[in-house]
């Protein structure tokens, strides 16, 4: 396997753990502090392909600008998807019966 194969591997294998951390806290954690760690997940998600994939440490001038750019409108998005899930509240409806 080449260096670079088995450096987006792991990225990869990064990814896919933090999608089955939000799964679980999906599923499994407590609702008061599930969606927040959903939304700590998906923000280290938007730094990993970053660094990653956008090669933002190496990247230089304008095309630096442009993944930074890049990398906050994906938070923005992170941001306006998530306001449904974490201001939801259930409200009790009264059980009306028809004769």
């Amino acid at each position: 396997m080449t260096r670079g194969l088995r450096g987006v591997a792991v990225v990869w294998l990064i990814l896919m753990l933090l999608l089955v951390e939000e799964l679980v806290a999906t599923f499994v954690v407590p609702r008061r502090i599930g969606p927040g760690v959903v939304l700590v997940s998906g923000i280290v998600m938007v730094v990993v392909v970053g660094f990653a994939f956008m090669r933002l440490r190496t990247t230089a001038g304008l095309a630096q600008a442009f993944v930074v750019a890049v990398l906050f409108w994906l938070l923005v998005l992170l941001g306006l998807g998530s306001m449904d899930p974490l201001t939801r509240t259930d409200y009790p409806v009264a059980v009306t019966r028809f004769p």
